[in-house]
Order: structure tokens, then C-alpha cells, then sequence
């Protein structure tokens, strides 16, 4: 009540009522439309269907004795029917909509008229009473046709067309039912279905009425096998996310559409995605548990049973292949059980595609000719339930031919040639007439009644929908059949479905059947806890910062050696290379951590990555070259004992960086120019020793100082002529090309311009564009029909100005400051500036 009195619409409405009650006491027409109004937002907007029941009794009482009040009593009773329905009181909800019919007969009002008709056949389509409601929908059909224009007229909820969509929703729904529960498929209820389904759904369509697509899609769903189940289900989210909910049932369709969803993953799931089907399961069943009211109780219930059937499904299967038995026939018979058992549950569940596979694992696991038979029996049945007419052909097929070899007798070979030939008449593939004469074979044979009455009613729905007998003779086929079944009723046989085909579920059970519902959905959450905990991992281990680090790169520079064993545990990449083409490895060296770089190496770092980018000091003068090694930097910072952990772990001592530079070198240069106490020179010389060896080893002759400052030296001077030798070559061209160039040869104008040009490309001064506004002048002042001579002319300038603007920009660098590019990465110089300083002149 608290929440009532706070809500500000329904404190309005009920003292709106209260006055009406006040003023109009004479007049309850008024007070009715009041109290309908506070009914309906109690029900639909506060989901309070106690305190709106109450209130619709209250529009009957002020309203069952005053003829104008009659659409209002009939709107009253028609909800009061719906919570009825709701609340699972049948006979009530029938009695309230017969009621709601005299009201609106009563009205005269052709839209109420067909409302409340309509709302009738919804009610005994609930009441599984679906004859009735076929009977009732016809009639509300007829009377929506006839009274259209006045309906049309009325322009209240709904034109005719409008309803008449929501009708055909309706009646597939209706034919829905009927098909389910037509044991012999005598008729088309399934075509009819969905020819008025198609209706609904074009309508909404062209309309944009998403609701009612989400209806029609949802009917479709049920009527479909396969794959196409899924399309439809990824189809109904889409269009759920589209509609504005009305009322209570359109406010699940969201979540219910996410579920149908999961469900329909889960059905086509292999065992590669059986995790993730179980996961998407899961989430829908978390959300439920949170909100009990947000799907229907019976979407509640299969997503529970799928939980528990994947569970046990792949605990079984675990089991199934991990069997340890000497014996070879044991171990198979073991597997055959348990997928037979996994097939069984995954039919009782209508789980109808994930049974075939599982019927097809125990097929192959079979050795005895008695299990061969049921495997093929069990994948007949459900390629059968799937509508998989012509592998179920296949399957009976193969169970015969073990029938045979078993030595069954004439009568039990007949059923499954029965069997094969109802299977047979759905082919469409093969024709009519070979079609028809095997069912006429078949029954021909039939002497048993059992037999004839249960291939009969599929073959008069085959007759009658290829009109290949007379209405006449379908006529008499129907009156045998109704005779065959009331002869097998007074012996008591032939009353169940399957009874051809004896039932193949076996009776073994495991510890999986003794486990009750909360101990598996507690095991269910314990895994799906451990595995949004390894996608966390997973998902930060794709996180990187500006430089392009993970968190194992920014780690191993740091003194956390408990952090970096984690998550090295938890499968971060220690080969990751960052934008610069640093690893793990390169940023504990860097950082002199000897921990770090032991752990990196022993759990697989690559001792013999080369960076991408080269390092700067302070000043961002360049002072090393790309392709920098682990053990070079340990040599560069004179780190003994790293870069002999380095080379224990295969480091290569004779790679060289992008400046022929070896970590000898840099060990070298470390030497030059750091402040080493005499025990750390001692051991420093000992590490060159060791890097000198193992350079020889690798086939790398050790180079002295000298050899290699000449080597640095000649490498300069021949970078330097091919460069020089490049820019003549350029030049040239550039000049060659102006001078062939047929700037307009007759204008004394241009000529000067084109000497002033050739001129200014000889010239290394800044000034190499001032003749561009003179050339654009001089073309543009040129007569506005342009002559094949004159366009060459412009496309020369424009190659002209390309030229000039190169030049300009060449003169700039040669004559200003290096322009050399520097990628910064980070300054990791550390306590280094002495030796780097003195090794700038080798790399400018």
C-alpha cells in the first residue's frame, strides 16, 4: 500500500473516482470509465493483479444494471477472464468471457462484438480446448468481415485489417496446438498454420507492428526443424529490441527473446561449442533467478532442463572417453551405453539434433548385431522427429537388413516396412506415382488391423493432399479407419504412438541420475565462476598502453617478482613485443633485475629478440641503433651476471644491431667510458673473454677496437658517396626534364620564365618557388579553348612545381639542422650518460 500512496498516477485516479463517486451517483457511466481506467493501469503499469481484480468487480457492480455501461462490464469481464487464465481458474476465465459477450451483444458496438469473440477463442485456446477455439476464431472471422466498414468507421483499437492480422496470429497458434496434438497427421494443420501465420507476419511487417511480428515469429519457430530455428530466434531478438512494451507480456519478450536464443545455440551445438552454448544458457538463467518475472515459467523450465542436461552431457562424455579397460569390447560397450543414454535424454528433451549425433557416437561403438539394429532404430526415430525424411528412409533400412540377419520373424519386418514406407511418402525428391506405390504395397500387405490402422491415416493425409483419390473413396478409407479403431479399442492395443517400434531407452543409470537439481546447478555456477574469472585474464591480457605493454612488460621492470610469477602463471605471452619491439626479457635487463630475468628465461622468454626502434638520451640525440639484443643491453650496462644468465640460455653473442655493433662492443664501450673498480674490470674483461669465445664458436671472428672503428669509418664514407652519387642523379633528371619541357617555345613571356625556372633548379637558395605565381599567370592568360599543346604545357608545369617543391625541401635539410626522425619510446639510460655521450660521434 506504501508503494500505492506514493504513486502519483493512481493518486490521481482514485480521487478522480472518489469525486465522480461524489458528483455522479446517478450517472455510473462516468464512474465506470473512472474506475476501468485506475483497473487497467493497476494491472499493466503497476503489475498489481489483486488490486486491479478488485476494482474491475467494481466497474460490474456500478455498472451490470445500467445499459450504458455495457462496454465497460465487457471490458471489465474480459480481463477478469485473462488474470482467470493467469492464474490457472479455466472454468472462471470461461464463464467470464461468455459474460463479457452478453455485455458486448448488450452494447451493440461492433468492435466490442468483436473483441470480446475474439478474446474467446484466446480463452479456450488456453484451456487447451483447441477445436472449440478453431470453432470460435472461424466465427470472429465471419463477423470481422461483415462488419468491417463499421469498425473501420469506429477507429478504435484497430482499423479491420489490424484485427484481422491479430485473428490469423491466432488461429496458426490454434492449428499449432491442433498439430501437436494430431497423433495420426491426418491433417494439414501444420500448412494451414503457417499459411496464416504468413498473414500476421506480412501485416506487421508493412505496418511496423513489432509486436505482433514477435508473435508470428514465435509461432514460426515452433512450426520449423533444423537450422532454421536459430535464424528465426537471432530474428526475434532483433525485433524485440524494437518494440515499446503495452503490458506485462511484451515486456518479456527481450529477455525471452534472448533465451529462445540460447536454447536454439544450445540445440545445434557441437562439442566445440559446447562450453560456449552452456555459458549463453547460463547467463539467461542468472538473469532469471534475478527476476522470476521476466520469462514465462515455462521458458524457465527448459533453460533449467538444458543446464542440467549439458551438464550431465559432458561429464558422460568425459567418462566416456577417458575409459581405461584392457578389454576393448568392454570399453566400447561402456561408450555405446553412455551415448546411448546421452541420445535418450537429448530426445525427451526435443533436443532432436543433438540425439542424432549422440545415436551416431553409440552406432559406432556397437559390435553386436542386437545393438547395431537399436542404434539404426534410434536414429530412424528421431531423423523422423527432425523431418529428415530421407536419412530416416536410410536408417529403417539398415535396421531391417540386422532384422533380417537376426531371423525376425514376418511380422516384425512388417512394421518397419511400414515404418520405412511413411518415411518414404514424405520424400519429395522421389515422384508420385513410385511414392504411392509403395504405400500401396505396404498396406496391401497390412493383414494384421493393428497394422492397417496405423499406416492408414498417413496415407489418406498423402492421398488427399496430392489429390490422387477421389473425395469419395478418401471418404471410405476414413470410415475403415474410424472401424479399425473401435475394434483395437475394445481389445485394448494399438492406443499408443509408437507402438510399432518398441522403446529404445535403455534402463542404465549413473551417478549423474542420482544427482538432484541443486547439487548440478551449483556445479554449473562453480564452473562458470572459474571461467569468467579465466576470461578476465584473458581480456586483460589483451590490454596494452600507449606503447603498446601489457602488464607483464610493465611487471618485469618493476621489483614485484610474486606479480610476475602470477602472471606468468595466468598465460601472459613472455615473447609479447611492445611498438618497439621490446620484450618482457628487454625490460628486466634494462631495469638490472636478476630475479625477473631468470623467471622470463625459465619460463620461455627468447633470449634473441631485436628491437625495432633505437634509444635517446636526455637530449633525444640518437644513441644506439635498432636491433638491440637482451645481452647487448646487459652490455652496455656492464651487467655481468645477466648477461652471463643470458648466454647460459642460448643468447647469440655474435648478433649485430642495425649498426654492426656486437655485444662485445658495447661491453667495450662500457668499459671505456664507466668508473669500474678493479674487481668488476677483472670481471668485465673475463665476460669479453667469454662473449669473444662464444662469438668463435658461432663461426663470428671476434673484431678488435681498431678493426672495428676502421670498419665504422669505411661504412660512412660509402654511405656517404652513395648518397651524393643519388642526389646528382636526381638532379639531373629533374634538369633534363625542364629543358625538354615544351613550355609554349613562341612566347617570349614563357621562354623567360622557363629560364628563370631552369635557373632558380641550379640555384641551392631558399627561393626555389618564387616563379610559381609567374607560371600560373602565364597559363592562365592563355585563351580558354586550350590546344593539345597548351594542356602538355600544364601537365609540364605541374611536373615542374613537383620538381621545385622537392628541391626546396632538400635545400632545407642540407642547410639547417638533421631532420632525422627519433622514436621515443622511453628514456632508459639509467646511470649510463658518460658512456653514451662518448658514443654519439659513431651514430650521427
Amino acid at each position: 500500500m506504501v508503494k500505492l500512496n506514493n504513486d502519483r498516477e493512481y493518486c490521481s485516479l482514485l480521487k478522480k473516482l472518489e469525486n465522480a463517486k461524489r458528483v455522479y451517483k446517478s450517472t455510473p457511466e462516468k464512474i465506470t470509465g473512472i474506475c476501468l481506467e485506475l483497473a487497467e493501469y493497476l494491472r499493466n503499469s503497476l503489475l498489481l493483479i489483486n488490486e486491479s481484480e478488485k476494482r474491475y468487480n467494481e466497474v460490474i457492480l456500478w455498472g451490470k444494471e445500467d445499459e450504458s455501461c455495457s462496454v465497460d462490464c465487457s471490458l471489465a469481464y474480459r480481463n477478469l477472464a485473462e488474470i482467470a487464465i493467469e492464474k490457472g481458474d479455466f472454468d472462471s476465465a470461461v464463464d467470464k468471457i461468455n459474460k463479457s459477450l452478453d455485455f458486448a451483444y448488450t452494447s451493440e458496438n461492433p468492435s466490442i462484438i468483436q473483441q470480446s469473440l475474439h478474446q474467446r477463442a484466446h480463452i479456450c485456446l488456453s484451456c487447451e480446448l483447441p477445436k472449440k477455439a478453431l470453432k470460435y476464431a472461424e466465427r470472429c472471422r465471419n463477423y470481422l468481415i461483415e462488419h468491417s466498414i463499421e469498425i473501420n468507421d469506429q477507429k478504435i483499437d484497430g482499423d479491420s485489417s489490424c484485427r484481422m492480422a491479430q485473428l490469423q496470429n491466432l488461429i496458426a497458434a490454434i492449428y499449432l496446438e491442433l498439430h501437436v496434438s494430431d497423433n495420426f497427421h491426418e491433417y494439414d494443420y501444420d500448412k494451414k498454420g503457417l499459411e496464416a501465420n504468413e498473414e500476421a507476419m506480412n501485416f506487421a511487417t508493412r505496418n511496423n507492428d513489432w509486436a505482433l511480428c514477435y508473435r508470428s515469429l514465435l509461432i514460426k519457430l515452433d512450426f520449423t526443424n533444423g537450422k532454421e530455428r536459430q535464424q528465426i530466434a537471432e530474428s526475434m531478438c532483433a525485433i524485440a529490441s524494437k518494440i515499446v512494451p503495452k503490458n506485462a507480456d511484451e515486456r518479456r519478450f527481450k529477455k525471452e527473446s534472448k533465451c529462445h536464443l540460447a536454447l536454439e545455440k544450445f540445440r545445434q551445438m557441437d562439442g566445440e561449442t559446447l562450453i560456449s552454448a552452456k555459458r549463453l544458457l547460463w547467463r539467461c538463467f542468472e538473469d532469471f533467478e534475478k527476476q522470476p518475472d521476466s520469462i514465462s515459467a515455462d521458458l524457465a523450465s527448459d533453460l533449467k532442463n538444458a543446464l542440467i542436461f549439458s551438464y550431465k552431457t559432458e561429464q558422460r562424455e568425459k567418462k566416456a572417453n577417458n575409459l581405461d579397460s584392457k578389454d576393448n569390447s568392454k570399453r566400447r560397450r561402456a561408450q555405446m551405453v553412455l551415448f546411448e543414454k546421452i541420445g535418450d535424454e537429448a530426445s525427451k528433451l526435443e533436443f532432436n539434433e543433438i540425439a542424432l549425433r549422440y545415436y551416431n557416437k553409440m552406432m559406432k561403438c556397437c559390435d553386436s548385431a542386437d545393438d547395431q539394429r537399436k542404434a539404426w532404430i534410434s536414429l530412424a526415430e528421431t531423423a523422423k522427429d527432425c523431418g529428415l525424411w530421407e536419412r530416416c528412409v536410410y536408417f529403417y533400412e539398415q535396421a531391417r537388413k540386422w532384422e533380417k540377419e537376426l531371423g525376425y520373424d514376418d511380422e516384425k519386418l512388417l512394421e518397419t516396412d511400414i515404418s520405412i514406407a511413411l518415411a518414404f511418402i514424405k520424400v519429395e525428391q522421389i515422384s508420385l506415382e513410385e511414392r504411392l506405390e509403395k504405400i500401396k504395397k505396404v498396406y496391401n500387405d497390412c493383414s494384421i488391423p493393428k497394422y492397417k490402422f496405423a499406416i492408414l491415416p498417413e496415407f489418406i493425409k498423402f492421398l488427399k493432399s496430392n489429390n490422387l483419390y477421389s473425395t469419395q473413396k478418401i471418404a471410405k478409407m476414413r470410415r475403415e479407419r474410424l472401424s479399425l479403431e473401435n475394434s483395437l479399442a475394445e481389445d485394448d492395443e494399438g492406443r499408443k504412438e509408437n507402438e510399432l517400434i518398441e522403446d529404445s531407452t535403455s534402463n542404465f543409470t549413473d551417478e549423474f541420475d542420482e544427482m538432484n537439481e541443486e547439487q548440478i546447478i551449483f556445479e554449473i555456477r562453480a564452473e562458470m565462476k572459474t571461467i569468467d574469472y579465466e576470461e578476465k585474464i584473458i581480456k586483460a591480457r589483451r590490454n596494452m598502453n600507449k606503447h603498446g605493454e601489457s602488464s607483464l612488460h610493465e611487471v618485469a621492470r618493476s621489483d614485484d617478482y610474486q606479480l610476475l610469477k602470477k602472471l606468468i602463471g595466468e598465460g601472459y605471452d613472455v615473447n609479447q613485443l611492445d611498438h618497439g619491439g621490446w620484450t618482457p626479457l628487454s625490460e628486466a635487463v634494462a631495469a638490472s633485475n636478476m630475479a625477473n630475468v631468470r623467471l622470463l628465461l625459465m619460463s620461455g622468454a627468447n633470449p634473441n629478440t631485436r628491437s625495432t626502434e633505437f634509444l635517446v638520451d636526455s637530449e633525444q640525440n640518437k644513441i644506439t641503433s635498432s636491433g638491440l639484443t637482451p645481452l647487448m643491453e646487459a652490455c652496455s650496462f656492464g651487467n655481468v651476471s645477466i648477461a652471463k644468465m643470458l648466454l647460459q640460455f642460448k643468447a647469440r653473442a655474435s648478433s649485430k644491431d642495425d649498426d654492426d655493433w656486437t655485444a662485445l662492443e658495447y661491453l667495450r664501450e662500457c668499459l671505456k667510458n664507466e668508473r669500474f673498480n678493479d674487481s668488476d674490470k677483472e670481471k668485465l674483461h673475463r665476460l669479453a673473454e667469454l662473449i669473444a669465445q662464444r662469438q668463435s664458436e658461432e663461426g663470428f671472428e671476434p673484431r678488435t677496437n681498431s678493426e672495428f672503428l676502421h670498419l665504422l669509418e669505411c661504412k660512412r664514407a660509402e654511405k656517404k658517396r652513395t648518397s651524393d652519387s643519388n642526389l646528382n642523379k636526381e638532379q639531373q633528371q629533374n634538369n633534363n626534364l625542364l629543358e625538354l619541357s615544351p613550355l609554349k617555345q613562341n612566347s617570349s613571356s614563357n621562354l623567360s620564365n622557363k629560364k628563370r625556372t631552369l635557373s632558380i633548379l641550379s640555384d641551392d637558395s631558399d627561393d626555389c618557388l618564387t616563379t610559381t605565381a609567374t607560371f600560373s599567370a602565364a597559363i592562365n592568360s592563355s585563351n580558354e579553348e586550350s590546344s593539345d599543346e597548351e594542356t602538355q604545357n600544364l601537365n609540364d608545369y605541374r611536373k615542374c612545381m613537383k620538381i621545385l617543391r622537392n628541391r626546396r625541401d632538400l635545400n632545407e635539410e642540407r642547410g639547417g639542422k638533421s631532420n632525422e626522425t627519433i622514436v621515443i619510446k622511453r628514456k632508459r639510460l639509467g646511470g649510463n650518460s658518460l658512456r653514451l655521450n662518448s658514443a654519439k660521434k659513431f651514430f650521427k
